[in-house]
C-alpha cells in the first residue's frame, strides 16, 4: 500500500467506472506499462498513468491521467464506453478555460483527484506513450502479389512440356 499524489489543474484524465487497470490500458491501446512510485507517476509529463480502482460516486473508478488524453473527442469517448461496457468520463483541465469547474464536475460525477490522499491498494501503472503521428493523407498502396503468382504459374507450366514418345 502506498500514498496517492493529488493532481487536477493542468492535467486531463479519464474516469472509468468499475473496470481494472488492465481493461483501461487495453482500451486505450497502451502496452509495456510498469509499476511506478506515485510521485514519479505524477511528474511523468507526456506519459499516461493509470491509477488502481478507487472508491468514488456510484462505484469504483479507474483514472487514466495524461496530457495525450486532452481534447479526446466525444466519438472516442463513446467508443471507449462501448468497448469497456461502462461509463467513461473525460475531465480535461488542459483544454478548459475553467479548471475549477472541471474539478467540480469530476467530484460530482466520480472522483475529485485534487483530494486524493492516504493509502490505496495496488500499483500505479506508468505507460510510455508512442506518438505515431497523424495518419497518411492518401491510402497506402500495397503491391499486388497477383503478377508474381502468375509468373510463377506460367513459368511452371512452360517447364512441364508434353513428352514426345515417337
Amino acid at each position: 500500500m502506498s500514498g496517492l499524489e493529488p493532481f487536477g489543474p493542468g492535467s486531463a484524465w479519464l474516469a472509468v467506472r468499475d473496470r481494472t487497470q488492465a481493461d483501461v490500458a487495453e482500451a486505450l491501446g497502451l502496452t509495456d506499462g510498469r509499476a511506478a512510485d506515485p510521485g514519479d507517476a505524477a511528474a511523468a509529463g507526456t506519459r499516461t498513468v493509470i491509477l488502481p480502482p478507487l472508491p468514488g460516486v456510484g462505484g469504483s473508478w479507474t483514472l487514466a491521467v495524461g496530457d495525450r488524453l486532452a481534447r479526446t473527442s466525444p466519438r472516442r469517448l463513446e467508443t471507449l464506453a462501448a468497448m469497456l461496457g461502462t461509463e467513461v468520463q473525460l475531465h480535461d483541465a488542459l483544454a478548459a478555460d475553467d479548471a475549477p469547474e472541471v474539478l467540480r464536475r469530476a467530484a460530482a460525477g466520480s472522483i475529485d483527484p485534487s483530494t486524493l490522499a492516504g493509502p490505496y491498494r495496488g500499483n500505479v501503472l506508468l505507460f510510455h506513450d508512442v506518438d505515431e503521428g497523424p495518419p497518411p493523407r492518401e491510402q497506402v498502396k500495397t503491391p499486388s502479389r497477383t503478377p508474381w503468382l502468375w509468373t510463377r504459374l506460367t513459368r511452371r507450366r512452360a517447364t512441364i512440356a508434353p513428352r514426345d514418345d515417337t
